[in-house]
């Protein structure tokens, strides 16, 4: 939270941060004006903080000064925040990649981001990923009124679809991050699963750490006797078919493949889970190269069934909160039908 001047109002979050005013409270006492700016502004690297005190933004009793300057209790600090780029994007029409929108505003986007493509560059993934589209659309270095950095928030599988939330604005992504490291927001997937639970809801517990019998080394396994990492989903059993179940999931901590090994875990593997769902030596035969008919078959699904379906969050600029909605897409919609 940024602090209240003595004898200010409440600050309207809606509204661009223009000015702000401090009390050098003992907190501060002794500190180079940089380092409690550092504090007070967290979302501002230490380099844009320098930029601001350089370019005669920050005063301190009224008087400009430098960086390494030490601050006193009771001196007052008055930063005038230069105004932020707007967004700009280029239009999806102009050569860029279809990216579907679900939510939009100055500070943020929130994306129904397709399955089979990269949040971000990685290994041989280095085009056609969430965030160099989006770079695409909104950088604008020749023209800085306009030069908006997206931000990615979090992350999901390349394999996995749904709501990715990505932030406009440096302030909005500081905050709304803090939410995701301190495990505020409330995730909702969906998954279609081989067979159908024992039980209608339930917990899983099952602590996850490598699984070291397997070939594959990014595997992991569920354990029951204490050793590994303590993982915890709460699912339930939405419909299904003979073959095949919906399930929510909802994830009580973020551990890695934590979905996906815990469906594996009940009996209940993602459909088309090339390493948790039954025989990871499909997962080693499409690292060495294209997948045989047989194998995609046996599969069923060219890419794991998880959907990112919910996001609940607290918009700090508009004081609210928001929850965006993915719907389930057509491939995992297939395999259980229609309500």
């Amino acid at each position: 939270m940024l602090p209240k001047f003595p004898g200010e109002g409440p600050r309207d979050l809606s509204r661009p941060l223009e000015q702000l005013k401090f009390l050098v409270d003992v907190r501060f006492d002794g500190q180079r004006l940089d380092v409690a700016l550092a504090t007070v502004l967290p979302w501002r690297s230490r380099q844009s903080i320098h930029r601001l005190i350089d370019g005669g933004y920050v005063t301190l009793v009224g008087r400009k000064a430098s960086a390494s300057r030490r601050v006193r209790t009771g001196e007052t600090v008055v930063v005038d925040v230069p105004k932020e780029a707007l967004p700009k994007p280029v239009p999806e029409s102009d050569g860029g990649i279809h990216l579907p929108i679900v939510y939009q505003d100055q500070w943020m986007l929130g994306i129904d981001k397709p399955a089979g493509m990269a949040v971000h560059p990685a290994g041989r993934r280095l085009a056609g990923t969430l965030i160099t589209e989006l770079h695409r659309r909104y950088r604008r270095k020749d023209d800085p009124a306009h030069d908006v950095v997206p931000r990615l928030l979090h992350r999901i599988d390349v394999e996995t679809s749904g709501i990715v939330v990505v932030g406009l604005c440096e302030q909005f992504h500081h905050l709304v991050a803090r939410q995701f490291e301190e495990r505020d927001v409330q995730k909702t997937y969906l998954a279609v699963v081989h067979g159908r639970p024992a039980r209608s809801e339930g917990t899983i517990d099952y602590s996850i750490g490598p699984d070291r019998k397997s070939p594959v080394r990014l595997k992991l396994e569920a354990r029951s006797d204490g050793t590994g990492i303590s993982a915890s989903t709460q699912y339930r059993v939405l419909r299904g078919n003979e073959r095949y179940t919906l399930v929510e999931l909802h994830p009580k901590t973020g551990r890695t493949h934590q979905l996906r090994v815990h469906m594996s875990a009940i009996g209940c593997p993602m459909v088309g889970d090339k390493i948790y769902g039954g025989d990871e030596r499909i997962f080693l035969e499409q690292l060495a190269g294209p997948l045989s008919d047989e194998s995609r078959a046996r599969l069923v699904l060219d890419r794991q069934a998880l959907h990112a379906h919910k996001l609940r969050f607290h918009h700090p600029m508009l004081d609210r909160e928001m929850e965006l909605v993915a719907p389930l897409p057509a491939d995992m919609r297939s395999l259980i039908g229609d309500e």
